[in-house]
């Protein structure tokens, strides 16, 4: 019997030998937003001799190797689609090392900091191309959100032909599929910028065109085409895209205002009071409608009209630009005598 328990307890005893002699490693392999890589090959390489051992990460995203000698190593971590994390660790001696590593895109490495382990892009032509467009865009989109498209316009066209340049360079196919959706918006924004703003307006009709097939209901590009069609002196395409935006967003007032300006001072004044009148059905409080209005019913010798569109007018805009002339005009015995 006492031969039998010792023979049973010399397992044990060379098992507890052999854990103090080695170490282990274990941890999990994810995405940036916690989804676990599962498939992600882990390769272990010896520093100070031929060794190389290749784990590959659970369906949770999870590896584990025993048995290590406590020796410095070179820790590869893969996974298709992302960039190779490298480092170089310790093993330590009967004890576990726990190494949790998220795996980066392309995309995502680039503009990460750096961490203990490294995460290096390939070198790539065409990768300073895309840093340096999409630097050139974001300095762009505040100022294009605040309707100063004159002052956006340079940065949106750098960022435009740098990141098509970009685009024909980059090796990575990943980073190039990221950059074609983005290329998308940014062509749409130049051309909003260019017509809003640009020497030669109707040149941005291509790249608008191409944004109102991608979404027919997008407001800024068809107004943007609005002012293309100007540029051209194209009545029907201003027509077009006017009554086009007219469906999106309902009448605009001020769209229909200034076309009763426009025939105002062409001298058309029938045409003009068919706008203005058109522009107080939609938002009966303009005060600068019946303002106009004023002035067209005066110009047509219709007292009646003229007082009350001025009356409305003071009633509406008692500070407004035009208040001083409409109550001095009110003043006339001409106009005082109208009931």
């Amino acid at each position: 019997m006492r031969r039998l328990i010792s023979a049973l307890l010399i397992p044990a005893a060379c098992l507890s030998l052999y854990a103090e002699t080695t170490g282990r490693i274990s941890g999990k392999v994810q995405s940036k937003d916690g989804k676990p890589l599962a498939g992600a090959k882990i390769i272990l390489k010896r520093l100070d001799r031929a060794w190389l051992k290749e784990l590959t990460a659970d369906a949770k995203g999870n590896f584990l190797q025993v048995g290590l000698d406590p020796k410095d190593y070179e820790l590869t971590i893969k996974a298709e689609g992302y960039v190779d994390y490298k480092e170089s660790i310790r093993i330590p001696l009967a004890d576990v090392l726990v190494k949790n590593v998220t795996l980066l895109t392309p995309a995502e490495a680039r503009t990460a900091p750096q961490a203990s382990g490294t995460q290096t892009v390939p070198e790539d032509p065409g990768a300073a191309l895309d840093a340096e467009g999409r630097d050139a865009f974001n300095a762009a989109i505040p100022l294009y959100n605040e309707g100063k498209y004159e002052e956006a316009l340079p940065f949106v066209e750098k960022s435009y032909k740098t990141l098509t340049d970009a685009q024909t360079k980059l090796k990575d196919e990943q980073a190039k599929a990221e950059l074609a959706p983005e290329l998308l918006k940014i062509e749409r924004v130049l051309g909003i910028c260019m017509a809003q703003a640009g020497a030669k307006k109707e040149e941005a009709e291509p790249y608008l065109l191409k944004a109102l097939e991608r979404n027919p209901k997008d407001e800024r590009v068809v107004a943007a085409l609005i002012e293309t069609s100007k540029a051209k002196a194209d009545k029907a395409a201003e027509q077009k895209y006017t009554t086009m935006l007219e469906t999106l967003q309902g009448p605009n007032p001020d769209v229909i205002y200034n076309k009763g300006v426009e025939a105002f001072n062409a001298g058309k004044t029938k045409e003009a009071k068919a706008h203005l009148l058109k522009a107080l059905e939609v938002d009966a409080k303009y005060a600068e409608a019946h303002y106009l209005l004023a002035m067209v019913e005066f110009g047509e010798n219709n007292l009646k009209g003229t007082k009350q569109h001025l009356e409305k007018y003071i009633e509406l805009a008692p500070n407004g630009k035009n208040a001083a002339t409409a109550r001095e005009m009110l003043k006339d015995p001409s106009l005082k005598r109208i009931k």
